[in-house]
């Protein structure tokens, strides 16, 4: 571990900022962590640093030594350490480099002790170690975004960005529903998507329609179900991709054998499903809990959509201590996941209790209603909530019409669009897309459910 220790450098850093205390900003953006600094008396300088200047104090050689307490000089941050550092300290500009330098090493002495962690856990306990892969992959990660990587060339960053203009569908993925992707052009790749909804408004609905347009259009999908079971969501499916079955006799399992004309239409379903949903252009998965195991699936698939259902059932694996900084990191993670695999995330959200106190008239959803709603709102692309007025005032709304609350659109415009929605065949349309469609349960009169 020696060799990643660098004590000169570091007191290169702390002289020149007792000789030049503007570049503290330029350098404090390189010490996240006091542990960046190997050495205790080189943490106690930086923290004394830079209260002096917070606190608009004069910074010098002289001030420095005599602001220094007893048990500041107990704990080795004596005049002559000071005094070591300064005459070390390098020239005006040249601090940001330096500190860079020392949180290199920083990261190379975790990603080295992550490592012994993930050996120690296999080796001598066997234990379950995505949790310390993960955090060694984003310590990776950061190191090298510190270092200095392929030089930006406007040139080409230009003609990349002409040739998407060109080409749009490079970088816009269709939903298939012609509204939403009004909005906006489609879902853009590398950014994130937030579906949310009262339990019972149809956002699970929502989403295995959406799966099933974007499995139409072309597109690979990842999808990981925290709540339903795969076989929930294939029951849905089957009614989607086979109007003549009825939701509620799959849902409840009312299967006749004598019945031939229902045995015919499931096994119909079950083809089509087979292979419209086929390995190399579905994954789904109900067994996975946490956000690291999830990436391993992503990266291994290379989906152009991932569709998770939902964000609060995903375990946490960081050491966060509040749920909103733990739902805030697993944002982020899949931010950067959907940027390092040109992907779209559409994820699905809980609302907060809040809504269920305002009156009949104000139950439509509004940004401040998601859970841990300020995490979620900044990495989203997009913030969309299903609504069906008519759960709320049953007398006075349309039970097939769902709404979808485009709250926020960040390369587009907020509005509401109506979706109509047959409850019995668990499937939502484009409106326009309905006017030419016969319900295959119209001659039997069975009602909407």
């Amino acid at each position: 571990m020696n060799q990643i220790v660098d004590e000169a450098t570091e007191n290169v850093v702390l002289g020149s900022l007792i000789l030049n205390p503007s570049e503290y900003n330029s350098v404090a953006q390189y010490i996240p962590d006091l542990k960046v600094f190997s050495q205790k008396r080189a943490r106690t300088l930086w923290l004394k640093v830079g209260k002096m200047v917070k606190g608009g104090a004069k910074i010098d050689t002289l001030t420095v030594c005599n602001s220094i307490t007893g048990d500041e000089e107990g704990g080795g941050l004596t005049k002559g350490y000071v005094v070591d550092c300064t005459s070390d300290a390098c020239a005006l500009g040249m601090t940001e480099v330096y500190a860079q330098t020392i949180y290199e090493k920083y990261l190379l002495r975790k990603i080295v002790a992550e490592a012994e962690g993930i050996k120690n856990n296999v080796v001598n306990h066997g234990q379950d170690v995505y949790e310390l892969i993960a955090n060694t992959h984003t310590l990776m990660g950061e190191l090298i975004r510190v270092r200095p990587g392929e030089k930006f060339n406007i040139d080409n960053t230009i003609q990349s960005t002409i040739n998407t203009m060109k080409d749009s569908s490079n970088r816009m993925i269709k939903t298939g529903y012609r509204e939403i992707d009004g909005l906006a052009g489609g879902l853009t790749r590398g950014e994130i998507t937030i579906v949310g909804g009262r339990p019972g408004h149809g956002k699970t609905t929502f989403l295995v329609n959406l799966l099933s347009s974007l499995i139409k259009g072309g597109y690979k999908v990842a999808m990981f179900n925290r709540e339903l079971p795969n076989t929930e969501v294939i029951k849905k499916l089957i009614c989607i991709e086979n109007p003549n079955l009825l939701y509620r006799d799959v849902r409840k399992g009312i299967v006749n054998k004598n019945d031939k004309k229902f045995i015919e239409e499931l096994k119909k379903a079950s083809q089509v499903i087979a292979e419209k949903y086929s390995e190399d252009k579905f994954i789904m998965f109900d067994n996975i809990r946490d956000f690291p195991k999830t990436a391993s699936e992503v990266k291994k698939f290379k989906p152009d959509v991932i569709i998770d259902d939902y964000i609060q059932l995903v375990n946490p694996v960081g050491k966060e201590d509040t749920r909103r900084l733990q739902i805030e990191r697993i944002c982020n993670d899949y931010k950067w996941l959907a940027k390092e695999n040109d992907c779209s995330v559409i994820i699905a959200s809980q609302l907060n209790r809040y809504i269920e106190a305002r009156s009949r008239e104000a139950k439509r959803p509004q940004l401040s209603d998601l859970a841990e709603s300020g995490a979620i709102e900044q990495v989203a692309e997009n913030v969309f909530f299903v609504y069906y007025a008519y759960k709320v005032n049953p007398a006075m709304e349309d039970k097939n019409v769902i709404k979808l609350v485009a709250s926020k659109v960040r390369y587009g415009v907020s509005k509401e669009i109506d979706l109509s929605y047959i409850g019995d065949i668990c499937t939502i349309y484009d409106n326009w897309s309905l006017k030419n469609f016969k319900e295959p349960y119209e001659e039997q009169k069975i009602p909407f459910e």
